[in-house]
């Protein structure tokens, strides 16, 4: 077990080469946000595009799509219907459908709806890069999936999860006090069991594939907000896809930059003062303190 830090996390960091193109960065599709839940998308979106991917889809409803166009013009966008309207079959195309062989994010903000759970099913048994799920896909998990660990055990693709304890809950169906009281000890034994990278998010974000696990030790009550989880995802899952090291070090190296952008914005704003939507710029300011950093020690 290994407790992160700001040294590890710049000798972590890879060096982005000069003799590069917008391909060595990778791809990452991301699905998020809905009706009720639009600032979700926005948060997801500009967290990836600030963590270095090469390439961005996003896959939405078409007023979430014409909403973030004016915004992030850098991305690539598609439209579909409703997600509570997606059927098994429908859901299947879209996983399997070239654009999406790159790492994908689903979830946050999303909605909890069987079409989602489809979806999520459909991703988990298509081939391609990283896949993260967040918020709703989980919740989604948790209430159609007869056993869940059975199907990560089937997936094709490398899965990363990103619960909260509550969220833990539903999908594994220990008790929250449990979950509370032994959070290393749980995350450890589920990851192992469903062959899952693991986040379990709180104070001291526990991240484990099983095997290996680090503790975070940034981050504050100052993001402990709403959309909080959303700027991590989209953080999270382009760095699974543009920093070419394991999915858990991916995963522990975003969730101690949040953590850090965090407590960055809170020396000036105070823990009270500090806004979600702040943090995919100050995200992107800490990897800059950790870039300046790994080349100071070179």
């Amino acid at each position: 077990m290994k407790n992160t830090s700001f040294e590890w996390a710049s000798e972590l960091l890879p060096k982005r080469e000069e003799n590069s193109n917008k391909s060595t960065f990778g791809k990452l599709t991301v699905i998020s946000g809905s009706k009720k839940y639009r600032g979700a998308a926005h948060l997801c979106v500009e967290s990836a595009l600030r963590g270095g991917i090469g390439y961005l889809y996003y896959l939405g409803e078409e007023e979430l799509c014409q909403e973030l166009r004016m915004k992030f013009p850098e991305v690539i966008y598609n439209s579909f219907a409703p997600l509570e309207g997606t059927e098994k079959e429908e859901a299947s195309v879209i996983a399997n459908d070239p654009a999406c062989r790159g790492s994908v994010l689903i979830g946050p903000g999303s909605g909890l709806s069987k079409g989602l759970y489809n979806l999520t099913e459909a991703f988990i048994l298509s081939e391609g890069g990283a896949l993260t799920l967040d918020a709703d896909a989980i919740n989604s998990l948790a209430k159609f999936c007869p056993d869940p660990i059975e199907l990560f055990r089937r997936a094709k693709r490398e899965i990363i999860i990103t619960p909260h304890p509550l969220e833990f809950s539903r999908l594994s169906g220990m008790p929250l006090e449990l979950i509370c009281s032994k959070r290393v000890e749980v995350a450890k034994e589920y990851a192992e069991k469903a062959g899952v990278t693991l986040l379990l998010k709180g104070n001291g974000t526990v991240v484990t594939d099983g095997e290996a696990t680090y503790i975070n030790t940034s981050g504050s009550s100052a993001i402990a907000k709403a959309g909080s989880g959303d700027a991590l995802s989209g953080l999270l899952a382009a760095m699974t896809a543009s920093c070419r090291i394991k999915s858990l070090d991916a995963a522990a190296l975003a969730a101690y930059i949040h953590g850090k952008a965090g407590d960055s914005l809170a020396e000036e704003l105070s823990e009270y003062g500090v806004l979600i939507s702040e943090l995919p710029r100050e995200m992107a300011r800490v990897i800059n303190q950790l870039q300046k950093a790994k080349n100071a020690n070179n």
